[in-house]
């Protein structure tokens, strides 16, 4: 083999393998957009960069759930094994705006009951601290996608409580649902959508939240409970509104 020849061999050797390497991130970058688009989050994202193995995310999510949604689908691609987070989520109009939609989504969650009581707290950033009690496992991950779409929460930290299930329970709500609702005084709220007095069953002990319109209606209440057959314990966090 002449000197020509081998220099031209050693020249192209590199090259070759470099647009390999190309080719290689090009194909990863086609498959992560069009997992993306398959699952309608293509605009969610702007800018999708490859390195090796390696896919950095960039763009402004509506949503910290649309965020964390696009980094797991990412991941879910052949070929990736680490994805670099540059997604930065769009910030709400204000927090008053940003709250007043926590607070809707919470009172319009379909399986949201009296027996359920479920809280928020908005930390600087848009960082919300999901807290409370919910009667089932599924209402806890439910909320959490459903507060974690709005636009604005930056980082969701989903601390709720599922209360325990059991027969007694059940039967011990009912009771209580019957007795407060069923009094002269309460009988008009439990035509309301969001009946305002919120009874959270754990085994014997009860505890009272939400808002009563004075101070005759709170001690009734409390007085209600603590005749219910099956309550041992009250907690009486009721508010005066």
């Amino acid at each position: 083999m002449s000197m020509v020849a081998l220099l031209v061999i050693l020249l192209a050797a590199p090259m070759s393998g470099q647009a390999s390497g190309q080719e290689s991130d090009q194909a990863l970058e086609d498959a992560v957009w069009t997992k993306l688009k398959d699952v309608k989050l293509d605009k969610e994202v702007a800018e999708i960069i490859v390195s090796g193995d390696t896919v950095t995310l960039r763009g402004e999510p509506a949503s910290v759930y649309v965020k964390m949604k696009a980094i797991e689908v990412a991941l879910s691609v052949e070929g990736v094994t680490a994805v670099e987070d540059e997604l930065v989520v769009g910030e709400a109009e204000s927090d008053e705006a940003l709250v007043k939609e926590l607070v809707s989504k919470v009172l319009s969650y379909p399986h949201y009951t009296v027996f359920d009581d479920v809280g928020f707290q908005l930390q600087d950033g848009g960082i919300v601290v999901l807290t409370g009690y919910v009667t089932m496992g599924f209402k806890k991950s439910e909320l959490e996608e459903r507060l974690g779409r709005v636009r604005g929460v930056s980082e969701l930290k989903n601390v709720l409580e599922i209360l325990p299930a059991s027969a007694s329970d059940e039967q011990l709500r009912e009771r209580l649902f019957r007795n407060i609702y069923g009094h002269e005084l309460f009988f008009t709220y439990a035509n309301r959508t969001n009946p305002p007095i919120h009874i959270i069953v754990d085994g014997p002990n009860v505890m009272l939240t939400g808002a009563v319109r004075n101070k005759i209606e709170r001690i009734q209440a409390e007085s209600i409970v603590r005749s219910t057959f099956g309550v041992i314990g009250i907690d009486n966090r009721l508010q005066i509104n």
